[in-house]
């Protein structure tokens, strides 16, 4: 009986095996060495399928060279390219090889394993990124016309570059050729009848039982293995006779809007799922409604002192909005609108008599009252003068304005500017700012710290905006698979709002901010940066016209903190010539395919030449670091 390639054996005098990784219905997979791309390793796939009948070997050949035009024509940075199809003289006989790029990473079985070992699974906001990053690469198949039919934990590897899901063996992919002419024409024609594949469990009643599939069979298929990854058990350990949905809840501990979406994917009937990939992401990116809870109006009583002044002490936080609740020894409950307006006017009378400075002061307190229901301050009746100025009043009026004009969470903003001012001025931290002469220089440099923060916020736009201090793990992967949709990593995403962010807050540069509010900021510059790059505003992909011409130039001028992104594909054992001119405070990043062989990353030096070990699509970034506006030049160059 044949067993495969020995180690070590060449193939075709160019692939050298190195271990044998698995064997499916039509061959053995190998791990290899390519000794004409300086050893790179590949994945070798070879034709042995364990069938004598002439006509079954026929088709089943057919199904390899059909496997291998399907593979072609697939480009997408989470499914594994295909490099060449060849047959070669081997022992006494002519066999066809497939060669792939090699994905470095465990499967998410291997993952599991691991996992299981430890005493745990995966979570809910571990899986429901996985999710994100996973159906894209399914709507990408199956907008191709395209069904992988065998979507499982060992089919889909955590690539250890950057961490996201590659989806593998495509040995039992469909491409749906009997129909392939009139597909892009007539959608609803993606359902068809094939041969029985798919591992029970896993694939569906109608795939197992009639071979019948579509583009729900793919999301049963993920949502059976977000199951498996979340439970440790396998699919047919509590699979009832009609589908996994009938233990799957009890299985688990999960969120019920989450809980909906799986099950709605492992529904019975296809027509009970949903009926594409997208249609799963707008669900999943959507918040679970909230419950409606009654507003509650809470008006704190204030009576103003007869005989002494207030004597007011604010921390940073409570000194921008002066929300303020007064207490006096004969406290009476003033409710509702018309109280607060009769309240008002009563004031304003009774600043003439108390002079402009109390009434000035109080009507402040009254205005603000509303944006904080609990007490953050208490008026002493302490004689004392207050020494807030029309100034100083005015500055804190114009920064509640700006930041309500935006939209803003009060709580957010003041912990973001109380972190920025402490960590400018280290000594006043978690101290209290009075209302004394004192203090009044800080509160000026809290103040300026707040119209910094504001000054750098004017610039999102209302989208970016109105999610500050909601962003999440999941948003950020979903804009890193937009990028990836434009060929671009999350390292070259990361470097044009790295660029941005650290223009507005440089104290902020090689420091963890993510998790902090002002990480939210970053996020929010992420969000506006990905629009950008759909819009092409600051992305180019070069490659045609680079493989055409031989030399691109790029001129451009850039803003403080801009930056522009280029992809070109290209091919290993090329040589090429990178130079970028203009003001030394430029940065340039080469980024390879896999991430394993980057050029130069957030780098001053400014030329590169060199041969290639990868194909695929390399990514060129500039960013500038200068505070003014600077023109700059890129070329790159083929030589032959």
């Amino acid at each position: 009986m044949n067993t495969g390639l020995q180690l070590q054996t060449m193939v075709n005098d160019r692939f050298r095996i190195l271990r044998q990784l698995g064997q499916g219905t039509l061959g053995r997979t190998y791990l290899a060495e390519d000794a004409h791309r300086f050893n790179d390793s590949c994945i070798l796939q070879e034709f042995a399928p364990d069938v004598h009948d002439a006509l079954a070997l026929k088709k089943t050949e057919e199904l390899f060279q059909r496997k291998a035009q399907i593979l072609y024509t697939l480009d997408h940075p989470q499914i594994p390219r295909f490099r060449e199809l060849f047959s070669c003289q081997q022992g006494e006989k002519i066999t066809l090889f497939l060669v792939q790029d090699y994905v470095q990473g465990l499967t998410y079985r291997q993952k599991l394993q691991q996992r299981l070992e430890e005493g745990k699974a995966f979570t809910e906001t571990e899986i429901q990124p996985f999710l994100l990053e996973v159906l894209p690469v399914l709507d990408y198949l199956h907008q191709k016309g395209i069904i992988h039919r065998d979507i499982t934990p060992d089919n889909i590897i955590c690539r250890q570059a950057d961490n996201l899901p590659i989806l593998i063996d495509f040995g039992s992919v469909k491409q749906l050729s009997t129909i392939a002419n009139t597909y892009f024409k007539q959608p609803e024609l993606l359902t068809t009848k094939m041969i029985q594949v798919g591992q029970p469990g896993y694939a569906p009643q109608e795939q197992i039982e009639q071979g019948i599939v579509s583009a729900s069979s793919d999301l049963y298929g993920l949502a059976a293995t977000a199951y498996v990854l979340l439970t440790g058990k396998e699919p047919l350990q509590l699979q009832d006779r009609q589908s996994l949905s009938g233990n799957f809840t009890s299985e688990l501990s999960i969120s019920d809007h989450f809980s909906h979406i799986l099950l709605k994917m492992l529904a019975r009937n296809p027509s009970d799922r949903y009926s594409s990939a997208q249609e799963v992401i707008q669900v999943l990116t959507q918040s679970p409604p909230q419950p409606l809870t009654p507003p509650t109006l809470v008006v704190k009583s204030a009576i103003m002192p007869q005989t002494s002044l207030p004597k007011v002490t604010l921390s940073p936080k409570q000194n921008t909005e002066q929300n303020m609740t007064v207490t006096s020894s004969k406290n009476s409950p003033i409710t509702g609108c018309l109280g607060k307006l009769f309240l008002l006017l009563m004031l304003i009378l009774g600043s003439g008599a108390m002079g402009w400075w109390a009434g000035k002061l109080w009507i402040s307190q009254i205005l603000n009252a509303q944006e904080n229901s609990q007490p953050t301050s208490v008026f002493s009746e302490e004689p004392s003068t207050p020494n807030i100025s029309d100034q100083e009043l005015e500055r804190k009026t114009e920064i509640r304005t700006r930041r309500r004009q935006l939209g803003l969470d009060h709580s957010w903003f003041i912990a973001v500017v109380d972190e920025l001012f402490w960590d400018k001025y280290p000594s006043q931290r978690n101290k209290i700012l009075s209302n004394d002469k004192e203090d009044a220089s800080w509160r000026n440099k809290w103040d300026e710290t707040a119209n910094q923060v504001l000054d750098s916020l004017e610039s999102l736009s209302s989208d970016s905006l109105k999610n500050l201090g909601s962003y999440t793990q999941s948003q950020r992967t979903i804009w890193k698979q937009k990028a990836n949709n434009l060929y671009l990593s999350s390292r070259a995403l990361y470097d044009l709002a790295d660029g941005r962010f650290f223009a507005a807050f440089p104290d902020q540069e090689n420091r963890n901010f993510i998790d902090e509010p002002i990480g939210q900021i970053w996020n929010a510059m992420i969000g506006d940066t990905i629009a950008a790059l759909q819009a092409g505003d600051n992305y180019e992909r070069i490659g045609i016209k680079l493989q055409q011409e031989g030399t691109i130039q790029r001129r451009k001028q850039l803003e403080s903190g801009q930056g522009n992104a280029y992809v070109a594909n290209l091919n290993a054992d090329q040589t090429i010539r990178v130079k970028l001119e203009g003001d030394r405070n430029l940065l340039l990043s080469i980024y390879s395919p896999t991430g394993n062989n980057n050029i130069l990353e957030d780098s001053s030096t400014h030329q590169w030449s060199g041969e290639l070990i990868e194909s695929g699509y390399y990514e060129f970034t500039v960013v500038s670091k200068n505070k003014k506006t600077i023109n700059y030049e890129l070329s790159i160059t083929i030589i032959d």
